[in-house]
């Protein structure tokens, strides 16, 4: 009697679960079905006509639009798509031969479209964490860094910009000095080193010692550039450029 309530509870759990990741698939392709959303820009179409011959039992909705789906993520390699206006269509075509009846022997084809599109922000934010990663990967993780010049274009946001840096920066574990407010930093230590604060409360000038790298960069319409410079040598440890 254990034994069937096991097997019976493990049948449920079972079927909720193939329930449950039928519906998470399903909404993929009712989503594609429609339009593109105000946050997103179409890029390209991508079709696929009289593709057969297939079985239409074995073809269902979801199948048909991860097969769209894969065949777009082939021709957009680099990019984060979603499909917008996906439609199908069935069709029948005569093979050219006959069965032993000598009836014309037909079969089901499939032609498929959908517009291919992309949400710029999150383009762009996932564009500016594989430039991180390539323009420091040279650069030990723990490393103190100080964002040096940002030059925007385009209409981007240049305080938002750096702000997104700053925490991409954090999160991989780099230490960020704050270089917009490191001149009113020296000249306070100089401040205080020139008299008149008692010593043991008085900031160590060689507490700003150990930036170990300048950062610029520069976001325009079509790409982010990040250029890593070691203070010590002045030399650059990184010079990537990505485009969206």
């Amino acid at each position: 009697m254990l034994q069937n309530r096991n097997f019976i509870k493990k049948s449920i759990l079972t079927l909720i679960g193939i329930m449950f990741v039928s519906l998470a698939f399903a909404q993929d392709w009712e989503t594609a079905k429609m339009s593109p959303k105000a946050n997103e820009q179409v890029i390209g179409n991508v079709t696929e006509n009289s593709l057969g011959p297939v079985d239409r039992l074995s073809w269902n909705e979801g199948v048909i639009y991860k097969y769209l789906f894969t065949k777009a993520k082939k021709e957009y390699p680099n990019k984060n798509i979603e499909l917008r206006n996906f439609i199908y269509g069935w069709s029948q075509r005569y093979l050219g031969y006959k069965d032993r009846d000598g009836r014309l022997i037909a079969s089901d084809y499939l032609a498929l479209s959908a517009k291919v599109v992309v949400n710029p922000e999150q383009e762009k934010s996932e564009t500016f964490v594989k430039v991180v990663d390539k323009a420091l990967s040279n650069v030990r993780e723990g490393s103190r860094i100080a964002i040096d010049q940002v030059s925007v274009s385009g209409g981007a946001d240049r305080r938002k910009i750096s702000d997104q840096l700053t925490d991409i920066l954090l999160e991989k574990g780099y230490k960020v000095v704050a270089k917009s407010f490191l001149e009113q930093v020296q000249e306070e230590h100089i401040r205080q080193q020139s008299g008149g604060f008692n010593e043991r409360t008085t900031a160590k000038t060689n507490n700003l010692s150990g930036i170990g790298y300048f950062l610029n960069v520069r976001v325009d319409e079509k790409s982010i550039r990040i250029q890593v410079i070691n203070v010590s040598t002045g030399e650059f440890e990184g010079n990537v450029t990505v485009d969206f």
